[in-house]
Order: structure tokens, then sequence, then C-alpha cells
């Protein structure tokens, strides 16, 4: 017989708000960024607007899968951080960084590292 159980996600998905200083935010994020976890990670990122902070880390470092949803979130927090005026940074995992660049994102989202 079958069972909600049956769904459980192998990879888990977390994004977590820390405030270092009153300046700013790091939102962590770990697992998988795709349509069933990308509002989850809005609600996160609406979460670390209030207040509107100087500075939003975005942690990807821990992310080891993301779909065409959640790289349109990601644009989609880049867009937000711009009319804010929020300097916006993006620690990507290797995954992250290699979407960025087959997609030409790369240009767009500011990636922290090389």
């Amino acid at each position: 017989m079958a069972s909600g159980d049956d769904h459980i996600r192998e990879v888990p998905f977390s994004a977590t708000v820390t405030r270092p200083d009153g300046a700013q935010v790091v939102i962590g994020v770990a697992g998988e960024i795709d349509l069933t976890t990308s509002e989850d990670l809005k609600e996160t990122f609406e979460e670390a607007l209030d207040p509107v902070p100087g500075r939003l880390v975005v942690d990807l470092a821990g992310v080891e899968f993301c779909d065409s949803t959640g790289l349109a979130t990601l644009v989609g927090i880049n867009a937000r951080c711009a009319t804010e005026g929020v300097d916006l940074s993006f620690l990507p995992s290797p995954t992250i960084r290699r979407l960025a660049l087959k997609t030409g994102l790369s240009t767009l989202l500011p990636l922290a590292g090389p």
C-alpha cells in the first residue's frame, strides 16, 4: 500500500536567514532549488528583506541541483535587490556556477569568486 512517505525528498532543502550584523543578512541554502522548493526560497528571501538590509549574501554552496524554476528565482532575487538598493552577492556551489556559465546568467548574477 502506497503512502505519502513514498515521496520523501532524498536531498532535503533548507534555507535559513542569519543577521551577523545590522547591515548584512545571509541566506544559507542547501539541497535542491526546483519547482517544489522555489516558493520556500522566495519566502525566505522576503523574510531576509524585513527590514531591508544594506547587503545580502545568498550562500548557495550547499546547493546540489537547480532547475530552470530555481534559476528564475535567483534572477528574481537579483532584480528585487536592484530595485531595493541592496548590495547582493551569490556564493555559488560548483553546480550553480556551471549553470550560470552555461545559461549566460554569469553576466547578470553577482557571483562571488572566480
